[in-house]
């Protein structure tokens, strides 16, 4: 079928009444979901995977790799991260999709919906992970889309890990990234929920602290603390690896932390005497430099966060309470609030998603906390994640779009 006779007949199946949009708050809908790589193949059939394409046909205007008219994406939430489709990213792009898909079902794309095999996918495309470190080993804990959680589960029972860094990339994989006896090693989810298994990435033998984060651009960057200072290795879209470079040799840092932000650039927190230092890269692969962010001199523990909305969020543990720290989108910071005053806590992690809320996990007498941010701003309250009792480490990752 020609793309022009394809986009003709998706006129008016695909869009939504104004009374259609006034319904669907009501709705229960098919609470159908597709992976990532579904959502791959019905953009390949409507728009030869161009997640950016304009095109109007008989009068219609389709927008994306989807092809959403702008009623649609209006009416189903869209609007929230931009005026039209293609001017959204490929993860909120499919995030509506979702939405339309448990209205409408695979019908809204009645040709290439079928074809992709979209109706017989239950895949959540962004789920939350949460990794954590007991007896020196890791366990993974998916947070699905209506809210329940797996329940953790091995992944890695090396005996010696003492650290671990999640990352989850635009294309459906995630990374959990292992420190075990000064080495890292590296482990992929694939979009069927396989595993590659940890393989050796730095064999530096004396790194003492790591972090990782996604790009939009697809790439992926693990930092390293060798000797008080902090090396970048980024992963390519094709997989290889550009190999640990130095970033900041600082030569005191204690602890680091990253995050990408939707503009394409990405942010590393180092810890260093008790303050934290922000550290920004452009998209050009240049680097601001480090420069002080919170100056406290007891801070212990740190974690970022990258949001839908363009901001970011920094959290700090100082004498065992957890503060948050925004960074808006004109570069200002709010300045450390607190969010947890429990006085025992000894780790905090976190993950922004594509839906803009975000979840801070906080580690207090061996069990972990989940928090929620919602869109609103406010917060849930933490509670109970994991009870283990025994866990020493966490990390935590989802696609924030």
């Amino acid at each position: 079928m020609s793309t022009f006779f394809r986009r003709r007949l998706l006129a008016g199946v695909i869009a939504v009444s104004a009374a259609s949009a006034g319904w669907l708050g009501g709705a229960t809908g098919t609470a159908e979901a597709a992976s990532i790589s579904t959502w791959d193949k019905v953009a390949a059939c409507e728009s030869s995977g161009n997640w950016s394409i304009v095109a109007t046909v008989g009068g219609v205007t389709y927008y994306g790799g989807l092809q959403f008219d702008y009623g649609t994406w209006k009416a189903y939430g869209g609007q929230q991260y931009a005026p039209t489709a293609n001017l959204a990213t490929k993860a909120q792009q499919i995030a509506i999709a979702e939405k339309t898909l448990a209205v409408q079902g695979q019908g809204a794309w009645p040709t290439c919906g079928p074809k992709a095999g979209l109706g017989a996918d239950r895949s959540d495309p962004f789920p939350m992970r949460v990794d954590t470190v007991t007896g020196g080993s890791v366990f993974d804990n998916q947070r699905n889309r209506d809210g329940s959680w797996s329940g953790a589960a091995l992944l890695d029972g090396n005996g010696q890990i003492t650290q671990t860094a999640t990352a989850a990339l635009a294309d459906g994989t995630f990374h959990v990234t292992t420190l075990a006896n000064g080495r890292v090693y590296d482990n992929q989810r694939n979009t069927d929920g396989s595993w590659t298994g940890a393989a050796l990435l730095d064999d530096n033998g004396q790194i003492t602290a790591i972090s990782s984060t996604a790009l939009p651009d697809g790439t992926m960057h693990v930092q390293t603390v060798s000797q008080g200072k902090v090396f970048d290795n980024q992963r390519n879209t094709d997989g290889s690896w550009t190999g640990a470079a130095l970033l900041d040799g600082n030569g005191q840092i204690t602890a680091v932390s990253s995050s990408g932000l939707t503009n394409g650039t990405m942010h590393v927190q180092t810890l260093a005497q008790g303050s934290v230092f922000d550290n920004q890269r452009n998209t050009d692969g240049s680097w601001t430099g480090a420069a002080l962010l919170d100056g406290n001199g007891q801070i212990t523990g740190i974690s970022s966060a990258g949001l839908s909305d363009g901001t970011m969020h920094v959290q700090t543990v100082s004498q065992g309470k957890v503060f948050d720290n925004q960074r808006n989108t004109d570069g200002s910071w709010t300045g450390a609030a607190l969010l947890d005053g429990n006085g025992r806590i000894t780790a905090v992690s976190a993950a922004g998603l594509v839906d803009g809320t975000m979840h801070v996990q906080t580690l207090a007498q061996g069990s972990v906390f989940d928090n929620q941010r919602n869109t609103d701003g406010s917060w849930t309250g933490a509670a109970l994640l994991d009870g283990n009792g025994r866990i020493t480490g966490i990390s935590a990752s989802a696609l924030a779009g």
